[in-house]
């Protein structure tokens, strides 16, 4: 009976069977994704955790001991969101989701209806999400709580996509939210709950004699100047003095002192930064041997017709004083060139070892080193200099000092005419004299201790005062008092005291560091970072300010990928056709010697002899061999370009290439497996 029972039952052919199978599957996925939904688990698989909040936002988070409230505001419609902006915002809801599942639910007390006080536990940090369409409660919360209306980039449609946080009656508020990484939007989440929670209590004073807050820069004509970058990111967290560089003394409450190209400081204002030091202050100074904007500010003023560029700030700044004291050697009349992180000037088609691009291999060659530990500078990838100088430091006893941003030991300190590229030849002339220093130099230091004073003889304004005014003989009584009074500053540190030092003024320049786009509809203008240089800047400002957590954060907020291949290429190119540059040059050098020993044998009638046919001869030929040395160099800077830009042809070929041939290998060798199983049946 079971026989015929199997003998009467249909079988299912090879197709049903793959229909089910697939009908299985497919039922399968859908359970998969429903499950995993409901768990909303997910697994960061990039290299740089960019979609895992860092420890810095954890601690923050943490830290909350009063209730902090985010309003996210966006117009989350079809119609007037295109698919993208709709898929941004989900994104940023699953960044805020990510941020109420790290705060703590800890007991406050809360009034309840009764208006009576009770202890309840709830999570410090919540999540409201609210859909502003017009002629609603939520526009008009969305528009006290200062979001500004924009317009989708595709529909043209009027939206708002902007964050409020408020905890008690602080608010701040990410007026739009621009399309760009998650970790720079972790930032700003992070910065202003940690704002409104714990305020501004820590103060920043300025010692600069350029307009770094922006406002009226002596020119009539022309609208008031924009605040630089620095300031306008440091003022959303602290309380900012600028104060000029002739000051007399640090203002009271100073947490720390920022002191931005003192090309104008006087004396005075070296002892008050000197006096504030030794309290145990906290100092970042930006120093220049050669800052290449100088030019440019200078012609934002106003100008004489026909005459060079007036006013502006010099291009040299020393603070020679506190740095001798400090065991700081920096030439302040030499720019620093390097051909291992030298630049590639992209307008001008050639290589400038003076315009540095500084990866990671500028913090250091150990993970020891303190560039790569150090929380101030472990994260960065790019920074930018120009025309920097370079620090080579031999601290007194008792103070230790932490070389944070490094040279390559390709480098040698140059005048500053031959440093600017703008100059031609200039960089041709580095490279053919160029003398490697052998050593690495510090563009970036840290030095912390106990400092002792720059001014053993006091206050140099007294000691100036008693010059003039020597009492009169026989007065004792009152030279004691006078040395009494010149006497009462401090010889030596009260509290340790830190001082970060940089080699570079653009390097916090807004022309070297940041690039201004708007929103279209929108008088909201969005800052495109360069490069990690104000990352670094606001790490120290946050170092030496006590709060590290928000270095944590804001080091992941620009994860780069350098192409650093492609300037070795360029360099490589270069150094094959340099030995041919350097020949042409030592032959004019030759012509140029023998016309000057010309010129030498009759020093007392140069124009006579400069008529001569000898010289004449001579300054043909070297005219000669000018003319053809400039068309072969010109030629040899083609060949130059040729060779880097083969390379890099061939790189994105290979690239391109790589993967459909290795797509197609497996699939061969697929079939050649499957077909041998075949015929193994």
């Amino acid at each position: 009976m079971s026989e015929s029972n199997q003998a009467t039952r249909p079988k299912l052919n090879r197709t049903s069977t793959a229909l089910i199978g697939l009908a299985i599957v497919f039922v399968i996925i859908l359970l998969i994704n429903f499950v995993a939904g409901k768990m909303s688990f997910r697994v960061d698989l990039t290299e740089y955790k960019t979609f895992t909040l860092s420890e810095g936002t954890k601690n923050i988070l943490g830290g909350l001991d009063t209730p902090v409230e985010v309003r996210y505001y966006a117009t989350d419609d079809s119609k007037i969101m295109s698919p993208s902006e709709r898929s941004s915002a989900r994104r940023v809801e699953d960044l805020l989701k990510e941020f109420v599942q790290a705060s703590p639910v800890k007991e406050v007390e809360i009034a309840n209806a009764d208006g009576e006080f009770e202890t309840k536990r709830i999570k410090m940090l919540t999540v409201k999400k609210l859909n502003p369409e017009p002629n609603t409660d939520a526009e008009d919360s969305a528009i006290i709580d200062g979001l500004q209306e924009g317009s989708s980039g595709e529909t043209g449609n009027a939206l708002y996509f902007g964050i409020a946080v408020q905890s008690l009656d602080a608010n701040e508020a990410i007026p739009f939210i621009p399309a760009r990484p998650e970790t720079m939007l972790e930032y700003d989440l992070a910065r202003a709950i940690s704002t409104v929670h714990g305020g501004k209590e820590k103060k920043i004073v300025m010692m600069t004699g350029m307009p770094v807050s922006g406002g009226f820069g002596g020119n009539f004509q022309a609208p008031p100047q924009q605040p630089w970058m620095l300031y306008e990111q440091l003022v959303r967290d602290y309380e900012i003095e600028v104060i000029p560089s002739n000051a007399t003394e640090i203002p009271e409450g100073t947490t720390t002192l920022i002191v931005i190209h003192p090309y104008d400081i006087t004396d005075d204002g070296q002892f008050a930064i000197d006096q504030y030091l030794l309290k145990g202050g906290n100092v970042l100074a930006f120093v220049d041997p050669n800052f290449f904007y100088a030019r440019a500010m200078a012609q934002q003023q106003p100008q004489m017709p026909g005459m060079p560029p007036q006013g502006g700030p010099a291009p040299t700044s020393d603070l020679d004083k506190l740095f001798k004291a400090w065991g700081v050697n920096y030439d302040s009349n030499r720019v620093l060139a390097d051909l291992s992180f030298g630049s590639e000037i992209i307008r001008r088609g050639n290589f400038s070892p003076t315009f540095l691009t500084l990866d990671r291999q500028a913090l250091g060659s150990d993970s020891s080193d303190p560039g790569l530990s150090d929380p101030m500078t472990q994260m960065l990838n790019q920074l930018n200099m120009l025309t920097p100088g370079a620090f080579e430091i031999d601290p007194p006893t008792g103070i230790e000092v932490d070389r944070l941003v490094l040279t390559s030991e390709m480098n040698q300190l140059v005048g500053s005419f031959d440093a600017d590229p703008t100059q031609d030849g200039g960089a041709d002339r580095i490279r053919e004299d160029f003398e490697p220093y052998g050593k690495r130099r510090a563009l970036v230091a840290r030095l912390s201790g106990e400092f002792k004073t720059a001014f053993p003889e006091g206050d140099p304004s007294k000691v100036a005062e008693e010059e003039v005014e020597e009492p009169a003989e026989g007065d004792d009584s009152a030279e004691d008092e006078k040395k009494e009074e010149a006497d009462n500053s401090l010889k030596e540190a009260t509290a340790p005291g830190r001082v970060i030092i940089v080699s570079d003024v653009d390097f916090i320049y807004d022309a070297n560091v940041v690039r201004r786009s708007q929103i279209p509809g929108l008088n909201i203008v969005i800052p495109e970072m360069l490069n990690e240089n104000l990352t670094l800047v606001q790490n120290a400002a946050e170092q030496l300010s006590g709060d590290p957590d928000l270095i944590n954060v804001r080091s992941r907020n620009t994860v780069r990928r350098p192409f650093t291949r492609q300037n070795e290429w360029y360099r490589e190119a270069q150094e094959k056709y340099a030995a041919e540059v350097a020949d042409f040059s030592a032959k004019a050098g030759e012509v140029e010697a023998r016309l000057n020993e010309i010129l030498s044998q009759t020093p007392e009638n140069i124009d006579q002899a400069l008529l001569s046919p000898e010289v004449q001869d001579e300054m043909r030929k070297l005219q000669e061999q000018e003319v053809e040395f400039r068309r072969r160099e010109r030629e040899l800077q083609k060949e130059v370009t040729k060779e880097f830009r083969r390379k890099l042809a061939t790189y994105k070929f290979g690239n391109a290439l790589f993967m459909p041939v290795l797509v197609i290998l497996i699939g061969i060798s697929l079939a050649i497996v499957r077909r041998r199983l075949v015929a193994a049946r």
